[in-house]
């Protein structure tokens, strides 16, 4: 096993343990820290423009944290040292990882350690039946997947990944983990649409976004009413559904599901321009009370005030906004965007290389992750992801250079 091979090993393998140093950081964070002195090139960043717009809207961010934390809302050094070590930490993994995942077979074993990791370890979060699918069963199945479309579209077997996405899919959906059982789907009709070269035009667009959309609420309706009768989901789906003043409207499950997103909401109102800081609590309930509202459950005051709670966002664009403001929120939609770009690109024009159906469903992923998912996810599995879709990115644009070339050369021999 050589160097690179080794660190991939230990990078995952190291992510379930946690050290004290400024705050919490896991010992894969310590790793890439250790590493990055003997990983970064200064010439990188104009070898790969890319890597620089994505440290470049990291340090954006840091910067607009130094602001708010210091001039601002002067948080205590405990709490701004831990978001500014995040954001830093984000960076360096940022580099490591684009250097060591630059490979299909560290690729493959990043994805194999992963589904180990998750094997052997349960996080703490794991703490009932439905939270055991969700977070304990899901990532499993997910890097399974993952390898397992790999081989069988690299063998050409188009019909058994379409079948292994969709049954994922509808498994997902029915032990109640809804988001992933989603980019499932949609990633199976992106990959078949892609493959079969479907002409995209205005007419067709709108026409399937109709056509969709009336497939998508009849088959909710079957869903909520399977729920409803405790025929498919589990306890957690059926309470949520239950509360619904009216079950059959998807947009009132997504706002009782994702209820910290509007919560958000209600936060940046109030702050802005410059945010409530790194790690700010929510010292008087008011967004826990709103929290509350959206899950049509009770306050307890007394109970509430025994626990710190933060101020809510579970999304990485609209946390860097509660936390650190419009400058923070600027800064991380860039970081998004520059990502999808090449997200979108690789969808477009990667039909050929084996990894095309995990690069689909990673794309997918990151948007759901920036949407809806803890700002914590931008050091902890953001990086990764983002270091294969770049390394990717830049293996199409060396293959797209290469054929160009050749066309050229070719077209000089015919006129000589």
């Amino acid at each position: 096993m050589n160097i690179k091979k080794a660190g991939v090993v230990l990078y995952t393998m190291l992510s379930t343990i946690k050290v004290n140093l400024i705050g919490q950081l896991w010992l894969n964070e310590v790793l890439v820290l250790a590493a990055a002195p003997f990983t970064f090139k200064p010439g990188d960043l104009k070898t790969y423009p890319y890597l620089k717009k994505i440290l470049a809207a990291l340090v954006m961010l840091l910067v607009f944290q130094v602001i708010t934390d210091l001039l601002v809302v002067h948080s205590t050094p405990q709490d701004y040292l831990r978001g500014w070590a995040g954001t830093i930490i984000a960076m360096v993994s940022f580099v490591v990882l684009f250097k060591m995942l630059n490979e299909t077979d560290a690729i493959l074993l990043f994805l194999f350690m992963t589904m180990i990791k998750n094997i052997i370890y349960t996080d703490d979060i794991v703490d009932s039946e439905m939270s055991f699918f969700k977070f304990k069963i899901v990532p499993i199945i997910t890097s399974a997947l993952y390898l397992v479309l790999y081989y069988l579209y690299k063998k050409g077997e188009m019909k058994l990944v379409m079948t292994m996405l969709i049954g994922c899919s509808v498994l997902c959906i029915a032990f109640d983990s809804r988001s992933t059982g989603v980019i499932f789907f949609l990633g199976a009709t992106i990959i078949y649409f892609m493959n079969n070269k479907v002409q995209i035009s205005r007419q067709k667009i709108i026409v399937f976004a109709v056509l969709a959309a009336i497939i998508f609420q009849v088959c909710y309706i079957f869903y909520v009413k399977s729920v409803l009768n405790n025929e498919i989901g589990g306890e957690h789906a059926h309470t949520q559904i239950s509360r619904l003043s009216n079950p059959y409207n998807p947009l009132e499950l997504l706002m009782t599901g994702r209820a910290e997103t509007f919560a958000a909401g209600a936060a940046i109102a109030d702050k802005p321009l410059f945010g409530h800081g790194s790690w700010a609590k929510d010292e008087s309930l008011k967004y826990y009370m709103i929290l509350l509202m959206y899950h049509d459950e009770e306050l307890n005051i007394q109970a509430a005030r025994e626990t710190n709670h933060l101020v809510p966002s579970h999304s990485v664009l609209m946390g860097a906004w509660v936390n650190w403001g419009l400058g923070g929120f600027i800064a991380v939609t860039y970081l998004f965007l520059v990502l999808m770009k090449m997200g979108f690109y690789i969808i477009r024009n990667g039909q050929e290389l084996a990894l095309y159906p995990v690069l689909v469903l990673m794309t997918l992923g990151l948007i759901w992750t920036f949407l809806f998912s803890p700002f914590q996810q931008l050091r902890l599995l953001i990086p990764g992801i983002s270091a294969i879709i770049l390394n990717t990115y830049y293996g199409l644009l060396e293959e797209a250079e290469a054929e160009a070339e050749e066309e050229q050369a070719h077209y000089e021999l015919q006129m000589q």
